[in-house]
């Protein structure tokens, strides 16, 4: 299989182009972890869906002029924490539309696309500074000669990115040798599951939440200005499993709105 790689002049572009932008957010001093949702929510509309097929972590597309990033969040937190930050790469240095699959973003695959191996590579400057990291593995007395897979598992969590993740970023970095990161990578994931209840460190889960931009905060405004109907309420609603008494909008308030025959009525008379 042909692998994957950077050259070192693109590796610098990428390394200075994050650096950049974690200036510009004044966050070089410090962990991301899921505050990038809120740095990808000023750029783009953010969509939040369970989606059913978990090789595809999300998608990003253009509409109208508008960019929009859909994240699956029935994959695990700290993959999308990263797809997040892989979109912003493409929000601000690539625009074009595609499918997040986990094949590019793992890099589990030959003769990917030099743009997501750049975006693959942002995300990990990004989320994971190098100065950051050295100063986590001093101050938790990581031994730099000794990093074994305990310790790559305890820092993944601490900078909430996906194990392989962290796994090529200490290889990138020097901080282990080529032939270790590929073991870590050999790991299967059962494994790497066991090792991480074995040392107590638990993971943000899966979530499945649905969150759909401004869609609910709309919709609630055009019902209280008794532009919709009720049953119009409903259904909006339901695209984010979300009920009028999760809002607080009691069932006595169906009677008092018309439905939207009666609102077609009112406006033929």
């Amino acid at each position: 299989m042909k692998e994957n790689l950077l050259s070192p002049k693109e590796c610098l572009l990428v390394r200075d182009q994050a650096n950049g932008k974690l200036a510009s957010f004044n966050k070089q001093n410090d962990i991301l972890g899921e505050q990038v949702f809120e740095i990808l929510n000023q750029n783009c509309r953010i969509l939040f869906y369970p989606l059913e097929d978990e090789d595809v972590w999300g998608f990003f597309e253009k509409i109208h002029g508008k960019s929009f990033v859909c994240i699956n969040t029935s994959i695990d937190f700290d993959n999308q924490v990263f797809t997040a930050a892989h979109e912003l790469y493409h929000l601000w240095f690539n625009h074009g539309q595609e499918l997040i699959l986990a094949s590019e973003l793992e890099e589990r695959t030959s003769n990917i696309p030099k743009h997501e191996l750049m975006a693959n590579r942002f995300a990990a400057e990004f989320l994971v500074p190098e100065l950051l990291l050295r100063q986590e593995i001093r101050q938790r007395k990581i031994d730099n000669e000794r990093i074994d897979v305990n310790a790559v598992v305890r820092l993944a969590r601490v900078f909430l990115v996906p194990y392989r993740t962290m796994a090529k970023r200490l290889a990138e970095i020097d901080m282990i040798s080529a032939s270790q990161c590929r073991g870590f990578l050999a790991l299967p994931e059962d494994e790497v599951y066991r090792i991480r209840k074995r040392l107590g460190i638990e993971l943000i889960e899966r979530s499945n939440k649905i969150s759909l931009d401004n869609l609910i905060d709309n919709t609630l405004s055009v019902y209280e200005k008794g532009q919709i109907s009720r049953e119009k309420l409903e259904y909006l609603l339901a695209f984010a499993n979300i009920t009028p008494a999760d809002m607080g909008i009691s069932d006595e308030e169906r009677q008092a709105r018309p439905s939207d025959d009666e609102l077609d009525s009112l406006m033929e008379d």
